[in-house]
């Protein structure tokens, strides 16, 4: 690779204009920098300085302050006084002004004149309004056509203002349940297996209070910012008694780790079973916790048809029939108890038998205030707790001590039996054997000795003991040590579901859940999410602030895209099967209809499934349009193109999407270039040229006094105030109008809703006290069902029996066997990847080669950044890690172009040798494309590695990708056996890639973000 030599001129400039940036920070307020200040206006080299929080990668939104000279933003830095991210400000976020000046971006509405997939699209210029005519005209004649599911949107990063953007559109607008989400594949699996089993988002666990013991699983946070920041998981792991990493690669935090856990990948539900049999052997399990909050104890009546109820609305999804074998008061003949059953008895109240009394006692599953608790039990909202240690933290605002409530007692005193079998009568007169889900569960897991998990995972037995135990012995008998802060990769093997719920349930077991530094969720705050949440029906379960008038939904969630395979999808309403969306508009025979229209909006088509097989489908579309910032991969395949705003450009809040505890702003640092809009305000404008006036609550026209005090039209208030008027639908902040907050935000900076709501996000343990039965992540704790005991499943307890999974597979066919020829796969269980060296054998004669992909790149977050110079110019093409053992058998050096094949498809990356990979497999570089290519694919299937998976290999349950762990074979590309004769993949016309850092592209590209470079789409 060439010489490092790129101009940096806007941030050498810096020594020209440190004196007013020194007066700017020095003399004044953040809240006066923010306003216009006359005499600046005529002074060139004046500087202000503007908090905000950073969107270089899709997921913390670090704290930094921008700096703007000019109506230009010259300069971005970390914000040291956010806590959460303590003056972390990565490449990605310093190149952000490249990203917000390049010459590339797309500054007015466009349309194609030239047929789909041309190389030249013949893109001209349009006005929004006949963008919005366009798009209206298009899906509105389909849908009246084909119906309203033959349309999408398809949606990609964290940036809620786009993602909700999204989801709106499709509920409102297009009235279709079919929303692709990156989601599906990016902690949405993690999601979903929470949702099953306690909370939505409990997958997440608390790093900033530091764990004692630190286990990182799967996930790689020091490089890309994924729900904490990178410098928080740095300091974690070098402050932890003991740092265990679990990943099949060595990682460059996980060298720093005591334990190193180096598995074979796909097998992480065997190790966490694995660790589930260490924990209970060694009698480290939290017993109080699993028989009061969970349903261990619950009886199984494994030859009863299951029952139930027909409607069981749970946690934000949809209405599905309630089917299981667990027993309830509804099941049993009257005789078997000693209290009276009143009519048909309650289908929500399970039995569990009290040892301690010997007799059949009940859990009263009803999520209504005073409602739920066990037999004979007033339950009351816990008053014991101490005060959580914070002495391993740095002394600065994250110092919040929580307040950890103790375990409640049994009132009165019972001991649900975990073992044993019990005679159960049945209704019908028949007398059955039943046993505690603990029971069978401990009988599983005592397949899964150190032994037999290191006979399946490659892991030394004595080696993943030490870790185990070393985690989950209490070095604080009151709490557990920690959690588990399991990542993106065991979502990606075509096991997610279990794979989760395996982790899970090791949680559980030593009582990490809510608990300092457990699985503690999704912060809750002042919001639920961003501005657009107040644009769908049912956005936190109340009114909207402003909102459409409530289109007719079309009640087509029964006919949401993959539903016919994966019918979970239905209950969690969230996202639609992307491979099927892909085959539904393939036409393919066995759909059950078709997919002519849709929308993309910051995502695109090679994050999941297979993207070749992707792009085929879009080409086949009769209308596509897509917001975005560039010409990407996906806008090949468009016909109307929508520019959007940067996000120094917008006005947004966002809470921590994970444990992190923050809430921050994003303000408007400066003017969008061209006619840039935000997303949720082309949606908002969008509206009525679907016949779908924005309007407000006719009885109360608040939302219109609020425009005429304040001049600003209603669907930009609605945007602003969500995060504000409570009384009207939005959120709960302090503050009159956007602009208080704004000033507020520069003054104080990040707030720590710990310290801000003290009963709620401040206490740990909130099943306790009635604030863990919440009906989405984020929720507002003004807005809390509160003084509701327990958890928002079926039972109201942590589910290790997953009832969710049993209603929708009730005869389980790949897990523990339950009685001889009944098979439950309720409960966490293993089995081998699909296309495992174990399960697809055959395979691997041919493809010898285990193939990972997606590890973490310092300078670019998925598929973005390719065009920033800054970025591309430290690392120019893809990687593909390999053992030197394996590249020498297979003739491969350091630098080499490689092909890598598979049954389904071949991309080529470079050759990097790397001793931290096992011999046999190799980690490939996910998301590659070529913004340099004059095509309309953009190079993507020169080298993006999802263009070489099996669409078909699926979760079952939530219908995730297998993107990593699968078959593939390595040679060198030679000129014989590449296209052009170069090895170097080329474009349609023989032009090279950008494969060296010295590429003059580069340097036109660094011009043009400086503002030298002429506007391309001015005419």
């Amino acid at each position: 690779m060439g010489k490092l030599n790129m101009t940096r001129r806007s941030f050498v400039k810096t020594a020209a204009v440190s004196a007013a940036v020194a007066a700017v920070a020095g003399a004044a307020s953040p809240t006066a920098a923010l306003a216009e200040n006359e005499n600046a206006a005529a002074t060139e080299s004046a500087v202000t300085r503007i908090r905000s929080c950073c969107r270089g990668c899709g997921k913390v939104e670090c704290g930094v302050w921008v700096y703007v000279q000019d109506g230009k933003v010259i300069r971005t830095e970390g914000d040291a006084d956010c806590f959460l991210t303590m003056g972390n400000h990565c490449s990605k976020g310093q190149a952000s002004i490249q990203a917000a000046y390049h010459p590339d971006r797309i500054k007015y509405p466009m349309k194609r004149t030239n047929p789909k997939g041309d190389d030249d699209p013949g893109w001209v210029r349009i006005s929004w309004d006949e963008a919005y005519q366009t798009i209206a005209d298009n899906i509105l004649e389909i849908t009246a056509k084909y119906g309203n599911e033959s349309t999408f949107t398809w949606c990609g990063t964290g940036r809620q203002w786009c993602m909700q953007s999204d989801a709106g559109m499709a509920l409102l607008l297009f009235g279709t349940p079919n929303i692709v989400a990156a989601y599906q594949v990016c902690k949405g699996p993690r999601h979903f297996a929470s949702r099953i089993d306690n909370v939505q988002a409990w997958s997440w666990s608390e790093l900033i209070n530091h764990s004692t013991k630190f286990v990182q699983w799967a996930t790689e946070q020091s490089q890309s910012n994924y729900d904490d920041a990178a410098r928080t998981v740095v300091d974690v792991a070098r402050c932890a008694d003991a740092f265990i990493s679990v990943d099949p690669r060595q990682t460059n935090l996980g060298r720093t780790a005591k334990y190193w856990l180096p598995l074979r990948p796909g097998t992480d539900n065997a190790l966490a079973l694995g660790w589930c049999h260490l924990i209970l052997k060694n009698d480290l399990c939290d017993w109080q916790f699993l028989k009061r909050w969970s349903n261990s104890p619950f009886i199984v009546v494994p030859d009863m048809d299951p029952t139930g109820y027909e409607e069981h609305v749970q946690n934000g999804g949809y209405p599905y029939a309630y089917q299981t074998r667990l027993l309830t008061e509804a099941d049993i003949d009257p005789t078997m108890v000693d209290w009276e059953i009143e009519g048909d008895g309650d289908p929500q109240r399970y039995l569990v038998f009290d040892q301690l009394n010997n007799r059949w006692t009940y859990w009263q599953a009803h999520p209504e205030v005073g409602e739920a608790h066990w037999e004979g039990e007033d339950w009351q909202k816990s008053t014991s707790y101490f005060d959580q240690d914070l002495s391993r933290l740095r002394d600065d605002e994250s110092k919040k001590p929580g307040k950890v409530y103790d375990l409640s007692e049994f009132n009165p005193l019972i001991d649900p039996a975990m073992y044993g079998e019990f005679d159960v009568k049945l209704k019908d007169g028949t007398t059955h054997k039943g046993r505690p889900v603990w029971d069978i569960w401990a009988e599983y897991l005592e397949g899964f000795t150190p032994e037999k998990v290191s006979e399946i995972t490659e892991v030394d037995a004595q080696l993943l003991t030490d870790a185990c135990l070393e985690w989950a012995t209490r070095d604080d008998p009151r709490i557990p040590n920690g959690g588990i802060n399991y990542g993106l990769a065991i979502e990606h093997h075509g096991q997610s579901t279990q794979n989760c719920r395996a982790i899970m349930a090791a949680c559980a077991m030593v009582g990490a859940i809510d608990t300092p530094g457990g699985q503690r969720g999704a912060t809750n705050g002042w919001t639920t999410q961003s501005g657009p949440t107040a644009m769908y029906p049912g956005a936190d379960g109340g009114s909207n602030p402003a909102s459409f008038v409530r289109a007719p939904f079309f009640g087509l969630y029964n006919r949401i895209a993959g539903y016919e395979k994966f019918p979970m999808l239905y209950w969690y309403a969230v996202w639609a099967d992307c491979n099927s969306v892909m085959e539904y508009m393939h036409r393919d025979a066995n759909a059950p209809y078709e997919i002519h229209a849709g929308m993309i909006g910051s995502g695109d088509h090679m994050n999941m499934a297979n993207a070749s097989y992707n792009w085929e489908a879009l080409l086949m579309l009769d209308f596509l349009f897509e917001a975005n910032l560039w010409h990407s991969p996906t806008s090949g395949a468009a016909d109307i193109l929508l520019p959007v705003c940067h996000w120094t450009e917008m006005n947004a809040q966002r809470i921590a999407q994970g444990s992190g505890g923050s809430f921050s702003l994003c303000v408007r640092a400066v003017d969008p270039p061209g006619e840039c809009k935000s997303d949720p305000l082309y949606f908002l404008e969008l509206g009525p040229y679907f016949g779908v006036p924005f309007s407000t609550d006719p009885d109360d026209p608040y939302w219109e006094k609020k425009s005429a005090e304040t001049g600003k039209p209603v669907d930009l208030l609605a945007l602003e105030y969500e995060c504000l008027d409570a009384e009207h639908g939005g959120g709960c902040a302090p503050y009159d109008s956007w602009d208080d907050f704004v000033a507020a935000y520069q003054e104080h900076g990040t707030w720590n809703m710990k310290e801000v709501f003290p009963d709620d996000w401040g206490s740990y343990r909130r099943y306790e006290i009635g604030q863990a039965y919440r009906k989405a992540p984020h929720q507002q704790p003004t807005k809390l069902n509160i003084n509701i005991p327990g958890f928002p499943t079926p039972t109201m307890k942590h589910e290790l029996w997953a009832t969710t999974i049993e209603s929708h597979f009730p005869e389980g066919s790949d897990g523990p066997e339950v009685t001889p020829g009944f098979h439950t796969e309720a409960l966490p269980y293993y089995v081998e990847g699909i296309h495992s060296r174990v399960r697809d054998a055959e395979t691997y004669e041919e493809y010898p080669i285990l193939c990972i992909t997606g590890r973490r790149i310092p300078v670019y977050f998925h598929s973005e950044h390719r065009q920033l110079p800054w970025c591309r110019e430290l690392w120019p093409v893809p990687r593909m890690e390999i053992n030197p053992e394996t590249a020498a058998e297979l003739g491969l050096e350091q630098g080499d172009w490689a092909w890598i094949e598979s049954p389904w498809g071949k991309v080529r990356q470079t050759v990097d040798l790397y001793y931290g990979i096992a011999p046999g497999t190799i980690n490939c570089e996910h998301q590659w494309w070529y913004p340099e290519l004059a095509q309309a694919d953009k190079g993507f299937k020169l080298s993006c590695i999802n263009c070489i998976v099996d669409r078909t290999a699926q979760d079952k349950y939530n219908g995730s990708s297998t993107v990593r762990g699968y078959p593939v074979k390595v040679y060198k590309a030679t000129p014989e056996n590449s296209p052009f004769g170069n090895p170097v993949p080329c474009g349609n016309d023989g032009t090279e890639i950008i494969h060296d850092s010295s590429d003059p592209r580069l340097k036109l590209w660094a011009i043009g973000a400086e503002g030298i470079h002429p506007d391309k789409f001015d005419a």
